[in-house]
């Protein structure tokens, strides 16, 4: 019986050696550091950050070009007491955003109202935009959507309304009005926002904290760190009068340099709101000779040495640490997680943090909010616990929260996870459960045709792309039925439903295509377009399909000269069984939460005897088995729908495996760890 064909790519150092300081300064195998080094984590910092990193690592929001405004004009709304809009796209990023803006300038004194599009369509629409003006908003701040919408915010302006614009998608249609407020996006050409690729709802969450902190007593103020300098010879612990230092405003560094005396510094000192510095034996001298200085200076307690910029991480972690900001934080970070879930986003950076930190707010308290108590409760209950990860979430919490936004209801969404009573969320809940039942028949419905059309309008051997066509069906779970044609061919899918003289399209790629890039190639030919480089919308007339056909399978065809799909599994370490066990699996858990950008490591073992095999399942389409290395003791293997390879993989057979790591609990509900096959091999 053949066995899978599958090129096995090393992606990793195998000489561990080189890795046995930094793993123990880590506290980590040398095999996870490697992992790291490989996938471009390279420096102990780097490594602790993406191992351990806290909220302190979260990028300042004034990093954004324009937050300063935004942040002004929203406190400027609030003291007024001036009508706010917040609109936002129906999809679980949109709805999420909506809500961590809502919520947080609601506990700030905002008077707010909140939209989202119905059946009406994804985009800002200028006849809700007259309904709101009429209601007398004078701001209006649009989430996950906007920087494609240039007329209809100049004509949200022309209302008398002040704009801004927060989003994570390309920049296009030529930009923003010269005189809207603010424009908040990551994608901007030469921000200097330091990561990228996040979601909407994160670029919210730093909108709304921008705005939050207008409220601290240091916002705009210069705050000084200091540090002594140690004169040569002077005996350990002794300072002299000269050292460096850096003004920070908004936890951002604008000038450092340093002082040559006391009085220099005493004056530094004067002209700053707060001072921030670690202890020494000089400061108590320097305070004793001005006690007015006193009142002003936060002292670290530490008699290590340390750098201007040890300083400057230490006042940001005690920001963190702040009451107000940790409440901030723990009334959004849920919220933030599900959204850059739902979106894709690569869980690194920050990132990876969020949704770390948000999924351990859901675990603590499912029902904080109930109507994603509901949701989790139905979905995710195990028999004594929550099954609460990045992956779990993706499949059963985000696409019920989508299937209302995709059938024009995505209101119902947002107000499921803004309700704070109980009763209420049990009919929402209700309702969007009948709406993903729809949605499910909908998508099957839509599949099928698809799928029928595909064998007439694509050329398998010569289409670097998928573009199809189908005419009168549902709209609203083309984008999904797109991700899955990704997903089966490897190559991007541009999908249209026409209805009359329009068709209304929806694309997705993966990280070696822009579909962005591809619509701005045919823009001539579309009504309107947007998104990102791996998602995006689009409307083009009935009858420039053909001609927008021909240019986009060009395109590709340049972009992606070997676009042909490679079945390759990247292994990125090499273990022996006794590796195995409950202490390195914590380690391989550490890098979670796994997702796009971060997969789960797959693992190899060579030589591995098979000592037990069976079937298992309802039609026994999976296999199950034992192996062990060298007399080892025994570790329990799975692999999924792959019982044609009983033949192959017989016992005491010696094989080559390549398996991810994975939790479960025996027959009497101990705790186990079990290899999750993704590959069997002849052994070497």
């Amino acid at each position: 019986m053949p066995k899978p064909q599958k090129e096995w790519k090393y992606n990793f150092n195998s000489n561990y050696s080189l890795y046995a300081e930094l793993s123990q300064e880590l506290g980590i195998s040398s095999k996870i550091a490697s992992l790291l080094d490989a996938r471009g984590i390279s420096d102990k910092d780097a490594m602790k950050k993406f191992l351990f990193g806290g909220l302190e690592y979260l990028h300042n929001p004034f990093l954004f070009d324009g937050m300063d405004k935004a942040a002004d004009r929203i406190r400027k709304a609030i003291d007024l007491r001036e009508q706010i809009l917040v609109y936002g796209d129906r999809d679980v990023d949109g709805i999420t955003s909506v809500n961590i803006v809502v919520n947080t300038l609601k506990l700030l004194g905002a008077n707010i109202w909140w939209y989202v599009p119905a059946d009406e369509g994804y985009k800002v629409h200028k006849d809700i935009l007259t309904q709101y003006a009429q209601e007398n908003v004078k701001l209006l701040i649009t989430v996950d959507c906007g920087i494609a919408a240039k007329e209809e915010i100049d004509y949200a302006i022309t209302l008398g309304m002040d704009v801004i614009v927060t989003d994570h998608h390309e920049p296009i249609n030529g930009g923003m009005p010269r005189n809207i407020t603010a424009v908040i996006d990551s994608k901007l050409p030469n921000t200097l926002y330091p990561f990228k690729d996040i979601a909407g709802c994160v670029v919210a969450l730093k909108t709304v904290q921008a705005a939050a902190k207008t409220f601290d007593r240091e916002y705009n103020k210069n705050n000084l760190l200091f540090l002594f300098k140690e004169k040569e010879g002077q005996a350990e612990g002794l300072q002299s009068d000269c050292g460096d230092f850096a003004l920070i405003k908004n936890d951002l560094i604008v000038q450092s340099g340093s002082f040559a005396s006391l009085d220099e510094l005493k004056k530094l000192i004067r002209e700053s709101f707060r001072v921030y510095t670690y202890n020494s034996p000089s400061l108590s001298e320097l305070l004793k000779k001005d006690i007015l200085l006193k009142d002003k200076i936060c002292i670290f307690e530490n008699s290590k040495k340390y750098s201007i910029d040890d300083l400057f991480f230490s006042k940001i972690a005690l920001s963190n640490r702040d009451g107000r900001m940790k409440d901030f934080f723990e009334n959004n970070l849920d919220l933030c997680a599900l959204g850059v879930i739902a979106d894709s986003m690569p869980l690194i950076d920050e990132n990876k943090i969020i949704v770390r930190e948000g999924l351990k707010v859901i675990e603590s308290n499912p029902h904080s909010r109930p109507g994603l108590g509901l949701l989790i409760e139905d979905s995710l209950k195990t028999k004594d616990s929550y099954n609460i990860t990045a992956h779990s979430v993706s499949w059963n919490v985000t696409p019920v929260l989508n299937s209302a936004g995709r059938l024009g209801r995505g209101m119902l969404s947002v107000q499921l996870l803004m309700t704070k009573d109980s009763y209420q969320a049990q009919n929402l809940y209700a309702d969007i459960i009948k709406l993903n039942g729809e949605r499910k028949d909908i998508q099957l419905e839509n599949t099928g045709q698809f799928k029928y059309l595909l064998k007439e309008q694509y050329d398998a051997e010569n289409d670097k792309a998928i573009i199809v066509t189908a005419s009168n069906l549902e709209h609203g779970v083309t984008g999904i039925i797109a991700s899955l044609m990704l997903k089966e061919y490897s190559k991007p899918a541009f999908l249209l439903i026409s209805d009359g003289n329009e068709a209304v399209g929806a694309a997705r790629a993966s990280d070696n295509f822009s579909i962005i890039n591809a619509l701005e190639n045919a823009k001539h030919l579309l009504e309107k377009y947007g998104g990102h480089s791996q998602a995006a919308g689009f409307t083009i007339k009935h009858s420039n399909i053909a001609e927008f056909k021909k240019i986009t399978l060009e395109y590709a065809g340049r972009c992606l000269p070997d676009a042909e799909p490679k079945n390759i599994i990247s292994i990125e370490g090499e273990l022996k069984i006794s590796d195995i066990n409950f202490d390195f699996f914590k380690q391989i858990e550490s890098l979670a939460p796994f997702g796009m950008g971060n997969a789960r490591p797959i693992f190899c073992i060579r030589g591995a005897n098979i000592t037990e095999i069976s079937t298992f399942g309802i039609k026994e389409e999976h296999i199950k088995f034992k192996v062990s290395q060298n007399g080892s003791r025994n570790v329990p293997a799975v692999f999924w729908n792959h019982s044609k390879l009983c033949d192959f993989l017989k016992k005491e057979k010696f094989v080559d495996i390549a398996f991810y790591l994975e939790s479960a609990v025996d027959r009497n509900g101990d705790p186990i760890i079990q290899l999750i096959i993704a590959d069997v091999q002849e052994a070497a």
